[in-house]
């Protein structure tokens, strides 16, 4: 059967409409199924001042000036026009205007919805909403629940708990899976309800991070009793299960993780940190994410590749070094370029909102726009980007699979040439809704910077 790329689709998008065209509000996410789905990882951490878990981490009598590691916990601003004013809160880091920027706070209603209506704007199918161990009483954790519930419901949107394990020892074990299950039962299990919860095979789908990331903090038979006891919770959950990069290794190196690993229904690499760069994650896709993806298909597992437009921790850590580089969008777009290739069962982007590790793509500030002061230093997205520029080129990675698997689960390969033809025309339609394109040279992936998904080309 004949075949189409993404290079095809871009052109012949461009040689049939020419032009942008209006942004096509997509419709409604299937929840009944997690193929196919771009679900980004949402942190929802972010707090005023005096709140608690306030992620900005900043001390307002030290800014701007020289900052210590925790001072400042972010290298990227935030771009709040399109937040409610009711939402955010003003600091003393002055902007190249004079005027003293803003910074939001998650668990406001407004900023939720802002960030659901974005998902619909740019075909993004929904998240993974984090839930840390031992936050589980927090208030402002549990009203965020609720708020991204009803925005997921009110743009079509889905949404799914991931359970971040990260600050687990097995040193203090004894409370853990106690606490999960009743987390579980009286937090999450109410929410399954929603006809935003994503399933898969009739179950909700629950993901489970961390399991051998910190092979020295968290045992594996604790990683193996978290698992047996969440897996046979009631709702019974479809378990994502998110591992280290090197996961595979761990069949001769730990096996008793690895065997851990093999009873969940997806596995999700953490592909955060091995690669930085286009060159080094093209070295990793072929030396790791091939055969991971061989690997998950003779075990008889679902694959989930994550994937990062970047990444930049200098205030954050306090070191001095270099600032991150996000190489003009190329190094996201190599990561999305390989999707068609590998036919995940879902992708998985990191992240949404995570401005302490810079890796959000939510509207960020561009590199004219951020204070200018020397210290601490800030990265901004190149000048000429939309603020939502990275939003909107992650809202490809859904035409990519619908190449790759189709809207309905088939293979391309399984499919007959009037559903080719289906998916051709759904893809260009949702490329051309989304981009202004233009075959001038240098442009990444046929896309201009410039181009403003608010405001037309």
């Amino acid at each position: 059967m004949p075949k189409f790329t993404f290079a095809a689709v871009v052109l012949f998008a461009c040689n049939a409409l020419g032009g942008a065209a209006q942004v096509a509000l997509s419709t409604a996410v299937d929840a009944t199924h997690l193929q196919g789905k771009v679900l980004f990882g949402y942190q929802g951490f972010f707090r005023r001042p005096g709140q608690g878990n306030d992620h900005w981490m900043i001390k307002f009598g030290e800014i701007p000036g020289p900052s210590t590691p925790g001072d400042v916990q972010f290298d990227m601003f935030p771009a709040v026009e399109q937040y409610p004013q009711e939402c955010l809160f003003t600091t003393n880091f002055l902007l190249p205007d004079r005027s003293k920027a803003q910074l939001f706070e998650s668990n406001c209603t407004g900023v939720v919805d802002t960030h659901f209506r974005w998902m619909q704007e740019n075909s993004i199918d929904g998240i993974l909403v984090q839930r840390f161990y031992g936050q589980f009483d927090d208030p402002s954790f549990l009203q965020l629940l609720h708020q991204i519930r009803t925005a997921a419901e009110k743009y079509g949107r889905t949404f799914a708990v991931e359970y971040d394990l990260s600050p687990i020892a097995s040193t203090d074990f004894s409370n853990v899976v106690p606490s999960l299950l009743n987390d579980y039962a009286h937090n999450i299990a109410p929410l399954i309800s929603s006809p935003a919860y994503l399933h898969q095979d009739g179950r909700p789908v629950l993901e489970l991070w961390g399991f051998g990331v910190d092979k020295n903090k968290l045992s594996a038979a604790d990683c193996a009793a978290i698992f047996h006891a969440l897996r046979s919770a009631n709702p019974n959950p479809y378990v994502v299960l998110g591992v280290q990069w090197d996961w595979a290794f761990d069949r001769t190196q730990n096996p008793a993780y690895y065997n851990v690993y093999l009873q969940a229904d997806v596995i999700q690499p953490w592909a955060v940190g091995p690669y930085n760069d286009p060159t080094s994650y093209e070295g990793f896709y072929q030396r790791t994410s091939i055969p991971d993806k061989a690997l998950t298909d003779r075990l008889g597992l679902k694959y989930a590749p994550s994937i990062t437009p970047g990444g930049s921790a200098r205030n954050r850590e306090g070191k001095g070094g270099p600032l991150g580089n996000r190489y003009n969008g190329s190094y996201y777009e190599a990561q999305l370029k390989h999707m068609l290739d590998l036919k995940p069962f879902f992708v998985f982007g990191a992240m949404f909102d995570e401005f302490p590790e810079s890796s959000q793509v939510i509207a960020t500030l561009t590199q004219s726009e951020v204070p200018p002061a020397a210290n601490p230093g800030f990265l901004g997205i190149d000048d000429g980007m939309d603020h939502n520029y990275y939003l909107q080129l992650a809202g490809r990675i859904k035409m990519i699979l619908l190449r790759a698997i189709g809207q309905n689960g088939k293979d391309p390969d399984e499919k007959n040439q009037d559903e080719q033809n289906q998916d051709e025309k759904a893809a260009v339609r949702f490329v051309t809704s989304q981009y202004c394109m233009s075959d001038q040279p240098g442009v990444v992936g046929g896309v201009k910077p410039q181009a403003r998904l608010r405001d037309g080309c």
